[in-house]
């Protein structure tokens, strides 16, 4: 898994502006998707103080766009801009989405086998090449993370794609 990916050209350009328009609405911008081949520049957002966004958190920054996207020369005219959370079940794709998962449950995907990165892995665990583990410690360079008993340490570069993995129902059950 490659964290932070190098933003250039277009892709860095937007991400500058959705940077500057998502925090003068005191939100902060948690990743941004842009499909160059469709016109799409996908903006996921988030209240630091609920780890979401409303529907009118949306709509406002949808609508602080707006005089950029109508005096900017350089945004392209067919261009479909989609603000929304990132989801309970959000992507991580970067150190930060990563630090911020410490103490929570993620499902990692990874690139081989457990086993084969993992020494000392469970039985159960060897041949997987999907996990969902709970994350115990973040570096600039692997992830800790425990899955019953067993705690073990990953590298990213042998993680595929990771995403929070919020069972409700469990949470709800420790609850009551």
């Amino acid at each position: 898994m490659i964290l932070q990916k190098e933003r250039t050209g277009l892709e860095k350009k937007l991400f500058d502006l959705s940077q500057k328009v998502v925090t003068d609405q005191n939100l902060k911008l948690y990743d941004l998707d842009y499909l160059q081949s469709s016109g799409i520049l996908r903006v996921f957002i988030i209240d630091e103080k609920t780890d979401t966004a409303l529907l009118d958190d949306c709509v406002r920054v949808d609508h602080a766009f707006s005089p950029y996207f109508e005096s900017e020369d350089w945004i392209p005219e067919n261009i479909t801009l989609q603000v929304s959370s990132p989801g309970i079940y959000r992507k991580l794709t970067s150190l930060e989405h990563f630090k911020a998962s410490v103490g929570k449950r993620v499902k990692l995907i990874f690139l081989k086998a457990l086993g084969e990165t993992v020494k000392d892995a469970p039985k159960k665990l060897q041949g997987a090449k999907i996990v969902t583990a709970d994350v115990l410690d973040v570096t600039d360079e692997a992830i800790s993370l425990k899955e019953g008993d067993f705690n073990f340490s990953v590298n990213f570069s042998d993680i595929k794609k990771a995403n929070l993995d919020v069972n409700l129902f469990s949470e709800l059950r420790k609850e009551s």
